[in-house]
């Protein structure tokens, strides 16, 4: 196996995870970042080459002054926008480097808008809220959900909950202009989930768990805090999900976010992300490694097996800890939360300095002591 791999994607949760899971594989790992500087990726163990620009598109510069030496190396997208950009340049990269990709009729950037993505997961089998567009006033059905249309053109931050219509007026003249936006019923859930998986370039899609969701921050539209993860019993929503990928004709991880509705008890497909997801790194510690699994497909190696998983309850470490700092959970709650916890999302062992590097970035940008920065 070709040992050596890129992470291209912002400083990041994301891009760490990716370098702490393949550099725990014996992997070289090559980081490729741009935006915040925040200084995570670079103080991992595991990040043995650094390279840094201001935009995506300037990084792919930066993946021609990698050394070739004739043996295609393997890139995996931490983010929407490295997804898109790998895609945008397929033609010029593809001689010397492997990654996510579309074998259909759809590009990666297309697979990424709301709107087709409603339209396949319903072909799919998958039930799907409401959802129009911004001309459809007419038709909405409040509360609905303001979000954007296309996922790298905007964050989980810009997502609004409108319960009448002066409030989607309020809320969209308060986002930005140049962000597309649609429009989705909101769904009066108990929890949210995402599916987190690998579609293989045979055709055929590795489902090992599902995450649930057990409380967010922020409250309602944010990310997770504290994860249950378990092997998803559910055939009937695997099997839709195995259709929507071979519709997509996808390529690469990826993860699919649903929400289950208390009133009726039906999981609602919300969007799917075409790349390697955050919360991967509680895979990767539940026993599963994705990113391994998709390079070896890549490769045309032969795939790993992982027969011992461990389900349980897992933190993203930060999320955790701002929903504490903003009073969004008790101090009694969140620390048992981490005691009845089989692990963090950043914290490795052999690996410290990256998690204790976030509290102080974070101290640090709060007391005025560091300015904003990026690369």
């Amino acid at each position: 196996m070709n040992k050596k791999v890129i992470v291209l994607g912002n400083d990041h949760t994301n891009t760490l995870g990716l370098t702490q899971v393949l550099g725990r594989e014996g992997f070289y790992v090559i980081d490729v970042v741009w935006g915040r500087r925040r200084g995570y990726v670079k103080a991992s163990r595991y990040c043995k080459e650094f390279y840094s620009s201001h935009t995506p598109e300037e990084c792919i510069n930066l993946l021609l002054t990698i050394p070739f030496s004739g043996v295609r190396i393997p890139i995996i997208a931490s983010c929407d926008d490295a997804a898109c950009v790998l895609e945008s340049h397929r033609k010029k990269l593809s001689d010397r480097f492997l990654f996510e990709h579309s074998k259909g009729q759809y590009s990666i950037n297309e697979l990424m808008d709301k709107h087709l993505q409603v339209a396949l997961a319903k072909e799919a089998g998958l039930t799907v809220p409401g959802t129009w567009g911004s001309t459809e006033e007419h038709l909405f059905s409040y509360p609905v959900l303001l979000k954007p249309e296309v996922s790298h053109f905007g964050a989980k931050s810009d997502i609004r909950i409108c319960n009448t219509y002066m409030d989607y007026i309020r809320e969209k003249n308060s986002l930005n202009d140049k962000t597309r936006f649609v429009v989705q019923k909101y769904i009066e859930r108990d929890y949210e989930i995402s599916i987190l998986g690998c579609s293989l370039s045979n055709g055929e899609v590795y489902i090992p768990c599902v995450e649930n969701k057990l409380t967010l921050f922020p409250p309602k539209v944010g990310l997770e805090c504290l994860a249950n993860m378990q092997p998803l019993d559910d055939n009937e929503l695997k099997k839709a999900i195995t259709n929507l990928l071979r519709k997509m004709e996808y390529v690469g991880l990826f993860s699919v976010e649903m929400m289950h509705c208390k009133q009726d008890g039906l999981y609602y497909f919300t969007e799917i992300n075409l790349r390697n997801d955050g919360a991967n790194s509680f895979v990767y510690k539940y026993g599963v490694n994705l990113p391994l699994l998709h390079i070896c497909d890549l490769n045309n190696e032969a795939l790993p097996s992982f027969d011992k998983t461990h389900p349980g309850y897992y933190i993203w470490d930060m999320h955790h800890f701002m929903s504490l700092r903003n009073k969004c959970i008790s101090f009694r709650q969140w620390f048992k939360e981490i005691r009845n916890s089989k692990g963090f999302l950043v914290y490795f062992s052999d690996d410290k300095r990256p998690f204790f590097l976030q509290y102080i970035y974070l101290f640090k940008r709060h007391f005025g002591i560091i300015k904003e920065s990026f690369y």
